[in-house]
Formats: structure tokens, C-alpha cells, sequence
């Protein structure tokens, strides 16, 4: 059975692919203003208030993954993130340009639409085949609703070994 698992990523791996990234969970550490969970009792991690008060835009980048986007040789670094209104899309677009510029196309959507559907979009529309595209995300409903329409899906604990695999 050698072989069968590929629980990590190398660095090789990502040379030459089409990486779409998430941001909460991923690129950022997944805890806002001391919870993980609105406060006012919604699935979201911050609450409508939090979020119109510009909370997103105080939160710290993993240093780590800084570093794993810049080494990994990605054809393109591609941000694919939900969001629940128009000032969260506008402040995790301002979040990403100054920590993580490195990102060619940022793809933020509200939470309806499935993350796989606006990937195979962006696909389609820019001749991309899918063995080709990495997803990243730390949802594991999302990873596999995502895998089950074609894209090779990763956990961001896939990353974990990234400086020691050759």
C-alpha cells in the first residue's frame, strides 16, 4: 500500500499549479476578538456587528503560511474566500493586498455560493484544467464537497511539514 497516501504537500508539488487559497483558518489564524463563534449566535466566526465595526482588518497573517505562498512556486496564488456582506469582501480585499500581495486574483463571495462552483468558473474562463488547481481551506465539509466535483483538495494541515519535506 506504499504510495496510496499523500498526506503532506512538498514544495514540488505546488511548482506550476493554480493554488486557491482561503483566508480564515488558512491564512490567518481563525479567531476574532477573543471567540471562534459570533457571539449574537450565527455559524459565522464574527458577528455583523464586529465585521461593520472593520474587525477583519486588525487580524495577523500567518507568518508561516506568508512564507509557504511565497516558496511554493505556484503558477498562480489565487485568494478563493467567503464572506457575509459587502464591507467583510472589502476588507479581506484590503487584508490581502497588504499581507499576502503575492495574490493574483482575489475571488471573495458570499457564503451561498459554493467555493467549488466560483473555482470551476474561474477555471472555465481562463482555459485552467482542474489537475492543475490545489485548493486550500481548513473546512473539511468544504475540502470534500470541493474534491467531489473534480478539484484536488488540501487541508492546511497538509502544509504543517512544509519546511522539513524536500
Amino acid at each position: 500500500m506504499e504510495g496510496i497516501y499523500k498526506e503532506s504537500l512538498k514544495k514540488q508539488d505546488t511548482k506550476g499549479k493554480y493554488i486557491f487559497w482561503d483566508i480564515d483558518g488558512t491564512l490567518a489564524a481563525y479567531r476574532y476578538n477573543g471567540h471562534v463563534g459570533d457571539p449574537d449566535g450565527t455559524n459565522n466566526g464574527m458577528s455583523l456587528s464586529e465585521i461593520n465595526q472593520g474587525i477583519f482588518l486588525n487580524r495577523k497573517p500567518s507568518r508561516f503560511m506568508q512564507n509557504v505562498v511565497k516558496t511554493a512556486g505556484a503558477k498562480q496564488n489565487i485568494i478563493m474566500s467567503h464572506a457575509q456582506n459587502d464591507r467583510e469582501i472589502k476588507d479581506k480585499t484590503l487584508w490581502v493586498e497588504r499581507h499576502y500581495p503575492m495574490m493574483s486574483e482575489k475571488l471573495i463571495t458570499y457564503e451561498n455560493i459554493p467555493k467549488y462552483e466560483t473555482i470551476i468558473k474561474f477555471c472555465n474562463e481562463n482555459k485552467i484544467d482542474l489537475k492543475d488547481v490545489i485548493f486550500v481551506d481548513d473546512v473539511l465539509r468544504i475540502l470534500r464537497e470541493t474534491e467531489r466535483h473534480g478539484i484536488p483538495s488540501y487541508h492546511i494541515s497538509s502544509f504543517l511539514d512544509w519546511e522539513y519535506e524536500d
